[in-house]
């Protein structure tokens, strides 16, 4: 994975005086069009993107960079605005994490979470922090290891559909989001 270390983050739309516009998605290039040769504006794309995301979107208005005997690149426009340096890390170091509320455990959970984070066998898995995280990793079906242990149907079926959709781990925390549609729970 690369990372643009000096690029915004969210989507930026880079519209130039020449009428050629670009965006970016944290510093990648995504799409680009000129619209005084005709294309269709992908400002529309961009705008679309960051909803969906739900990232900030931001516009800059330009001018073309100086034009040298090969012309100008996008690369030019992005290396003026100082998000040239990239950072590559390989793929296993980039992790995908689901927060939500603690009010999704019953108490009985929360206990056996407790027990498991302290445990020697377990701790490598459960770890206790502001609220809890499960790493998916450390057991081959956690689904599965968690209806053996007694733990709750809402907490295994956000463990699943977490991993379906190739989470990582989940972040149990007091300040999380509550998902809509599931069980809550009072302690």
């Amino acid at each position: 994975m690369r990372f643009c270390l000096q690029a915004p983050y969210g989507v930026t739309f880079i519209v130039l005086d020449s009428l050629v516009e670009a965006f970016y998605l944290n510093g990648e290039f995504i799409d680009g069009a000129s619209r005084a040769d005709g294309d269709r504006s992908v400002l529309a794309a961009a705008e679309s993107l960051a909803r969906v995301l739900g990232v900030p979107f931001r516009r800059l208005e330009l001018p073309e960079p100086e034009r040298d005997e090969t012309g100008w690149n996008w690369n030019d426009v992005v290396k003026a605005l100082g998000w040239g340096n990239t950072l590559r890390l390989p793929p296993c170091t980039v992790r995908s994490v689901l927060t939500c509320s603690t009010a999704h455990i019953t108490p009985e959970d929360k206990n056996m979470l407790d027990n498991f984070s302290r445990s020697l066998n377990h701790r490598h898995w459960v770890l206790k922090s502001h609220g809890y995280i499960i790493r998916y990793d450390g057991q081959k079906y956690p689904e599965l290891f968690l209806k053996h242990h007694g733990f709750s149907r809402t907490l295994r079926r956000i463990v699943a559909a977490h991993r379906r959709a190739e989470g990582h781990m989940l972040h149990l925390s007091p300040d999380g989001d509550v998902i809509s549609g599931l069980d809550v729970y009072e302690w």
